[in-house]
């Protein structure tokens, strides 16, 4: 476990450190106002951080909405394996009443052909 760790670990280090459109778009607009009031900008401008916040948000929504499709496709396959499970177990009635069937159908086959061999 502890040398899968650090495998486990780079991607959520990796995207962690990425920023998203909506941060950089606030460091733009950061960087804007820091050059049209003067000054130099030192990143991590409120912006930046509001924009952080909303790709946060949308990240979150993403991680939601791919919960819920994962849930109702777990649901999708219970309910095709229970209607599985409903056909074997018709399929097996229908075997069975076929095959009670021809039992009590083979006398009457016989008498039948008991019955054309004497005429």
């Amino acid at each position: 476990m502890r040398r899968l760790l650090p495998l486990l670990l780079a991607p959520a280090i990796l995207i962690a450190g990425c920023d998203g459109p909506n941060e950089k778009a606030g460091a733009d607009k950061d960087k804007a106002a820091a050059a049209a009031a003067g000054v130099a900008y030192k990143g991590n401008g409120a912006n930046e951080q509001i924009g952080e916040a909303q790709d946060r948000a949308v990240d979150a929504a993403k991680d939601a909405r791919d919960a819920e499709a994962s849930s109702l496709q777990k649901q999708a396959r219970t309910v095709k394996a229970e209607a599985d499970v409903d056909a074997d177990r018709l399929e097996q009635q229908a075997k069975a009443i076929r095959d009670e069937a021809k039992e009590r159908a083979a006398p009457l086959e016989e008498q039948a052909k008991a019955v054309r061999a004497h005429q």
